[in-house]
């Protein structure tokens, strides 16, 4: 994209799966250096790059990133000992439940858990023992520091209460970890379209083993689907993408590419309206990082709605690599497409351009894990829920000609 900065494109450029082109780091000066180191550790994407393309890095970047490897150590061998600790309090309660994302990609999305940053432990629990889950983890000191009232799928994440503060450094093993318990693998009520229930991932749910910790997982498809619909759910939602999750997908597609047993099984295994939203996710994989893709994906992809397929291609709503760093709302309109009815569209368009007055908690949602909303006047909370509700109204409706421009260039590349 014409305004994606030059070592952005120099680093996607590189990670490209089809056709790398490394030799544009050599490009780069040790300032534009700095800034994407920061902003590849933002994106996560710091160790894949210096992993797939350290010939073409500076010497002191390898310096950098060495570092960052030696706490991102350290940082796993804490995740694993909380793990077990969590574990241990969840098996005493009786409560069954399966880990998400994070440790569970290596080795078929990461070669290993050591060199992707992870800030969360999350876990799946039916919802029958979800609350049982919250109270054995509250025995352990994890607590929420405030609600989160439009997250759906999981509780407030859970953080226990430290002196820690920011020091600049992304992997630092002293960070605190936070725990999600969802009880969902997929909000139909607020997407409006996909599966309503998902009961055969929790049904189908394997025993793993990593190093030293075992731990229930989704077996290897449904994985890959819960990651696809993941990746969904954060790309219509505009929460903010993690460039790193679209390159791990990227990776785990462009290897199985011609790995027919894989998608005989998901062929099989997922039915035709979850196969069409994890096509989606697939799709964003190919554009940003030019992975192969099997022909199972190419079919489903074809599938897609036009206005669907046409959002990718055009360069007006095509989304970035740049992810939450450059939020728009260019993503009513991919999700409106996914749409069945009419009235449906609509109520997607209108709620996402004009959203509702948002909660008082929404403004303090994103304080540090050290303070909580109860140990502040009431006076302070609001003052600082005014200035928040400002700025969002502002920021609304200084984006909202823009997103209307982009969603007409967007009809009319799909109605031509």
């Amino acid at each position: 994209m014409p305004s994606t900065p030059r070592y952005v494109t120099a680093l996607v450029s590189a990670l490209n799966l089809r056709k790398p082109q490394p030799e544009l780091l050599r490009t780069l000066d040790d300032s534009e250096w700095e800034q994407l180191l920061v902003f590849g550790d933002q994106m996560h994407l710091t160790i894949p790059l210096a992993e797939a393309c350290g010939d073409f890095c500076p010497s002191w970047v390898h310096a950098r990133v060495e570092r960052n490897l030696a706490d991102n150590s350290q940082r796993f061998q804490v995740i694993k000992t909380t793990y077990a600790e969590i574990a241990d309090a969840l098996r005493d309660a009786n409560v069954d439940n399966l880990v998400l994302k994070g440790f569970t990609k290596a080795p078929e999305y990461v070669p290993d858990p050591r060199h992707r940053i992870q800030s969360d432990i999350d876990l799946f629990c039916p919802p029958e023992s979800i609350f049982r889950a919250r109270d054995a983890l509250s025995a352990l000191g994890f607590e929420a520091q405030h609600r989160v009232d439009d997250i759906c799928e999981h509780l407030p994440p859970l953080r226990r209460k430290t002196a820690w503060q920011w020091r600049e450094n992304a992997y630092d093993p002293e960070m605190p970890l936070a725990i999600e318990l969802h009880h969902s693998f997929w909000d139909h009520a607020t997407a409006r379209c996909g599966p309503e229930a998902m009961n055969d991932f929790w049904q189908r749910r394997v025993a793993r083993r990593l190093e030293e910790i075992s731990f229930s997982a989704l077996c290897s498809i449904d994985n890959l689907g819960y990651l696809a619909l993941n990746l969904l759910r954060d790309l219509l939602r505009g929460t903010g993408i993690v460039t790193s999750q679209v390159y791990e997908l990227a990776c785990f597609l462009h290897r199985n590419s011609r790995n027919m047993e894989v998608w005989d099984k998901w062929t099989k295994m997922h039915d035709g309206e979850l196969r069409r939203l994890e096509s989606v996710s697939f799709l964003l994989a190919k554009t940003w990082f030019r992975c192969d893709l099997p022909e199972a994906i190419e079919t489903e992809i074809e599938r897609l709605p036009l206005g669907t397929r046409r959002w990718f291609e055009s360069t007006a709503t095509c989304p970035s690599p740049m992810g939450w760093l450059r939020p728009n709302k260019d993503r009513i309109w991919l999700h409106s497409s996914l749409l069945e009815t009419t009235a449906e569209k609509r109520k997607v368009v209108f709620d996402r351009l004009l959203p509702r007055v948002l909660p008082v908690d929404a403004a303090i949602a994103s304080k540090m894990p050290n303070s909580s909303p109860s140990e502040e006047s009431d006076l302070y909370r609001y003052s600082r829920y005014v200035v928040y509700l400002f700025t969002r109204v502002a920021y609304h409706l200084q984006i909202l000609p823009t997103t209307l421009w982009h969603g007409f260039c967007w009809w009319w590349s799909a109605r031509s």
